[in-house]
């Protein structure tokens, strides 16, 4: 467990964004001062910041500032340089470490840790060279999606492959980077689970179901509408991956199902993420504060389901049909950010699930996939 921390100590955050602004906002509630790191002057996370830093995850002179400044380090990107941060804090300021880093910044190596665990994946293979494409795809089948093997090109790097014509249009591609071919999944539910780890003491939160258009969030829903069985499964991969891991905090797990109810582990996510705001509305506990509870060495309350609730994230798009909920719809949260980030709030909502999916299609803007 991470060495106590009181109050009034100084938080380093690297990495800015919404999670960023969030965790600031919790750690002055909990009485600390922070320091943040983000790469723009424009970032919101900086809004709340005691001290704000600009540079990037990279730069080995503003990480060393950041660790001088501060008692305790914690990241939120997930593209920080983890050796150079390493290298750069003690043990007792970076309590979570970065070994998860090295595992989850490389697509092949995090696979190849959930084989390690005996975790059920969807197939794959590597494709180091363009001699390996044909090989590679003859394995996985079609149909199938090409990515790179390190994180953070962009979705535009990832391409979908049906037959076997669709290979001579990435060639090029594959002149530029390695990449994993990997088996693709239609219309598979989206489920993500957020642990607190701190020692021995394991903390998982409900099982969200990500509803998904588009490849763009509609909706988070707790619980999960999946049976009672696979979000058992789901809890007992996140306990057991947090006994494996060396890290401190709260961490994420993705997971898809498919048409027949199969689960399959897509990625883990080393930091608390925006997909989690939902569980301070239907657990009482912020996926935040159970992060700096875990860092500080704080002990960590039980974690347990209290309401089934959804999440809509507000984007731009959508501010005049906000506003007209937000008058007529008292029992609705809202909540709206600073400017300057992808979302412009959220709205969450407690109650019957069923009833909570039709109010939210009845409003003729927002819409909530039904599902049986």
């Amino acid at each position: 467990m991470a060495q106590f921390i009181k109050p009034d100590a100084t938080l380093g955050i690297i990495g800015g964004g919404l999670s960023a602004f969030m965790l600031a906002q919790t750690a002055h509630t909990l009485g600390f001062k922070t320091v943040i790191l983000a790469t723009s002057q424009t970032d919101i996370a900086l809004t709340v910041a005691d001290i704000p830093l600009v540079g990037e995850m990279t730069n080995g002179a503003v990480l060393a500032q950041v660790a001088e400044l501060s008692t305790i380090v914690t990241f939120i990107d997930e593209f920080v340089d983890g050796d150079l941060l390493q290298s750069l804090t003690t043990p007792a300021q970076l309590p979570s470490t970065t070994d998860l880093l090295s595992v989850t910044q490389d697509r092949y190596l995090e696979r190849v840790f959930f084989e390690d665990e005996n975790l059920n994946i969807l197939p794959y293979a590597q494709v180091l060279t363009q001699n390996d494409i044909e090989s590679a795809v003859d394995s996985v089948g079609f149909p199938c999606i090409l990515k790179p093997m390190q994180k953070g090109f962009g979705t535009d790097q990832q391409i979908k492959l049906t037959q076997w014509s669709d290979i001579d249009a990435v060639r090029q591609l594959l002149q530029e980077r390695p990449y994993i071919v990997e088996a693709w999944l239609d219309h598979p539910v989206q489920l993500t689970v957020f642990a607190a780890k701190a020692g021995d003491d394991i903390q998982v939160f409900p099982v969200i179901e990500q509803d998904m258009h588009r490849q763009k969030l509609r909706a988070d829903i707790s619980p999960a509408r999946v049976s009672v069985a696979t979000q058992a499964e789901v809890s007992r991969i996140a306990t057991s991956l947090a006994k494996a891991i060396n890290y401190t905090g709260v961490f994420g797990l993705e997971l898809l199902v498919n048409q027949s109810g199969t689960l399959y582990v897509n990625r883990i996510i080393p930091m608390p993420t925006f997909n989690g705001m939902l569980m301070t509305t239907t657990t009482g506990y912020s996926i935040y504060e159970l992060h700096l509870r875990a860092i500080l060495g704080w002990p960590l309350p039980t974690v347990r389901p209290q309401n089934p609730g959804v999440m809509l994230p507000v984007l731009p798009g959508d501010a005049d049909a906000v506003m007209t909920q937000v008058q007529i719809k008292p029992d609705w949260r809202f909540t709206f950010y600073p400017e300057g980030n992808h979302f412009i709030g959220d709205i969450q909502i407690i109650g019957d699930l069923p009833t909570i999916v039709r109010e939210v299609n009845a409003t003729g803007h927002f819409h909530i996939e039904e599902r049986k």
